[in-house]
C-alpha cells in the first residue's frame, strides 16, 4: 500500500530539514499549506497516479499568494493571485505543493545563486533550475518543475544525478510563468524527477491544450499513436559524428570522463539490440549564438519599463544585457530565425538519412565545476552546446544519469526524439534505466 500524502510530506520535510542549510534549494517552503493539502488529499480517494506526491516549482511559476520574483530583487513584491496552469493541474490531481525554488536571476545564468550541488557542496548544481535537481537528488521533493530555454532543466539533472525532461515545444502550457523571466519562443516547462516513470506520470498530468496558452492548441502528443517501445532489436540510434563533435569542442572540449561514460551508454543500448550510427549535424554549432540572440531579445522586451523604474535592483551584468538588447538589430533577428529553421531541417534530415528516430548525446561537455573558479556570466555557454539546439527546434529531450566522474560527480546523457513523440523518448529512457543503476544513486 502506498504511503499516505501526509507520510510522503513528512519524508520530504525531514529531508529538507537535513539538507537545506547546505544546499539551499528553496526560496519559500510552504509547510503549513502543504500539511493542510496533504491532510485533505488523504481524505479523498486518489484520482491520479500522482495523488499525494510532494513537489516544488521554480520561482518563476505563479503560485497564489506566494511572492514570485524570478530571482530578481526588482520584483520581490510581486505576489500572484492565481496559480500557473501547470501548478493548478498538479494540485487538481492531488499532488502537494511544498515550496518554490531558487532560480538564477531571471533565468539568465549570469549570477551565482545560493544553491549548491549535493554531491559536492563546493560545486555548481547546474542552472537555472538550480533548486530542482538539488532537491530531487536529496529527496526534499519527489519531483520539481523548472523552465528550460537552453538546457536549464537538463543541465541541473545531469549535474545532480536526476532525470530531466524538456518536452516538445508547446506540449505544456506556459500560462502563469512570470513573463519577465522567460523567452517564450525557446522556453519550456520541464520536469525533474528520480526516474523516468515519475517524469511520465507528471507529464501526463500537466500536458495538453490550455486556452490560456494558445500555442498548446497547435500540437498533441502522438496524433497517430504508436505501440510502446519495449525492445530495440534492429533499431538504429544516432550519435554525433566526429566533425560535429570537433565543432562543439570549440565551445568546450568534451571531458574524457564524459566521453567514456557516453561510450558505456552506447554499449548499454547495443546490449538491448540497438545499432549505433553516426550523423553529422554541423548546424548544431550555430545554436549557441542563435539562442543567445533570441533569449536576450525576448527577455529585454519584457523589461523596457521596469529597467527605467528600478534598474539598480538588477544584477549589474543582467541589467547591462537587457539594456543592450532593447533595440535589437532586425538583421540579427532574421538570421536567428533562419538558423532555427535550418537546424530543425538538418536534424530531421540527418536522422531520416540513417533511418534513426532518436539521437543520443552527452548532456553537458563537463561535469559540475568548482564554484570557486566558475564565473557564470563568462562560462555559461560552455554548458549548453549539446542542449540548446533542441530549444530552437522544439524536439523533446531527456537527460538521464549515466555514471560518475573520478571525483564522484554525476554525468548525464541526452535522448532527443521526434517532435511530439515525448512518450517514445520516455520509453527509450525506461529501457536504459531497466539495465542500469545510476538513477538509484543518492548523494
Amino acid at each position: 500500500m502506498p504511503d499516505s500524502a501526509v507520510d510522503q510530506l513528512m519524508q520530504v520535510f525531514a529531508a529538507a530539514d537535513r539538507t537545506e542549510a547546505n544546499i539551499h534549494a528553496y526560496k519559500h517552503l510552504l509547510r503549513q499549506e502543504a500539511r493542510t493539502a496533504a491532510s485533505e488529499a488523504d481524505q479523498n480517494a486518489p484520482t491520479s497516479p500522482i495523488h499525494g506526491w510532494p513537489f516544488a516549482v521554480k520561482e518563476v511559476f505563479d503560485v497564489t499568494g506566494v511572492p514570485t520574483s524570478g530571482g530578481c530583487p526588482a520584483f520581490e513584491n510581486r505576489v500572484p493571485d492565481r496559480d500557473a496552469t501547470a501548478v493548478r493541474r498538479l494540485r487538481d490531481a492531488g499532488a502537494i505543493l511544498i515550496g518554490t525554488q531558487v532560480s538564477h536571476e531571471l533565468t539568465c545564468g549570469a549570477d551565482e545563486p545560493p544553491t549548491r550541488n549535493p554531491w559536492n557542496l563546493a560545486c555548481y548544481p547546474g542552472g537555472s533550475s538550480a533548486g530542482a535537481g538539488a532537491s530531487v537528488a536529496v529527496g526534499s521533493a519527489r519531483f520539481a518543475l523548472g523552465t528550460d530555454a537552453a538546457g536549464s532543466v537538463r543541465i541541473p539533472a545531469a549535474m545532480t544525478g536526476t532525470v530531466g525532461l524538456k518536452p516538445s515545444a508547446w506540449r505544456v502550457s506556459a500560462a502563469g510563468i512570470f513573463r519577465k523571466a522567460t523567452a517564450p519562443s525557446i522556453d519550456n516547462v520541464g520536469i525533474v524527477a528520480r526516474d523516468v516513470s515519475d517524469v511520465r506520470a507528471v507529464l501526463q498530468t500537466i500536458a495538453g491544450p490550455d486556452l490560456d496558452d494558445p500555442r498548446t492548441l497547435w500540437q498533441m502528443e502522438d496524433s497517430a499513436p504508436v505501440a510502446k517501445l519495449t525492445e530495440l532489436q534492429g533499431c538504429s540510434l544516432a550519435v554525433l559524428g566526429p566533425k560535429t563533435i570537433d565543432l562543439l569542442n570549440e565551445v568546450h572540449e568534451l571531458d574524457p570522463e564524459i566521453k567514456s561514460a557516453f561510450d558505456n551508454v552506447c554499449d548499454v543500448y547495443q546490449t538491448l539490440g540497438a545499432c549505433i550510427v553516426f550523423v553529422e549535424i554541423p548546424e548544431l554549432a550555430e545554436a549557441i549564438p542563435t539562442v543567445v540572440t533570441l533569449f536576450s531579445t525576448e527577455l529585454a522586451a519584457a523589461h523596457r519599463a521596469s529597467l527605467r523604474e528600478r534598474s539598480d535592483a538588477y544584477f549589474p551584468s543582467i541589467s547591462d544585457m537587457l539594456r543592450a538588447n532593447l533595440n535589437p538589430d532586425r538583421g540579427d533577428l532574421a538570421a536567428a530565425i533562419q538558423t532555427r529553421t535550418r537546424l530543425r531541417r538538418a536534424i530531421d534530415t540527418a536522422l531520416h538519412n540513417v533511418e534513426a528516430k532518436f539521437l543520443l548525446t552527452p548532456t553537458t561537455p563537463r561535469v559540475a565545476m568548482k564554484l570557486a573558479t566558475f564565473i557564470p556570466a563568462e562560462e555559461l555557454g560552455s554548458l549548453i552546446p549539446y542542449t540548446c539546439g533542441f530549444n530552437l527546434t522544439g524536439h523533446p529531450a531527456l537527460s538521464l544519469p549515466s555514471g560518475f566522474s573520478s571525483e564522484g560527480l554525476p554525468i548525464g546523457h541526452q535522448i532527443v526524439g521526434p517532435f511530439s513523440r515525448d512518450n517514445e523518448v520516455l520509453d527509450l529512457g525506461d529501457l536504459y534505466q531497466s539495465q542500469t543503476h545510476w538513477h538509484k544513486a543518492r548523494p
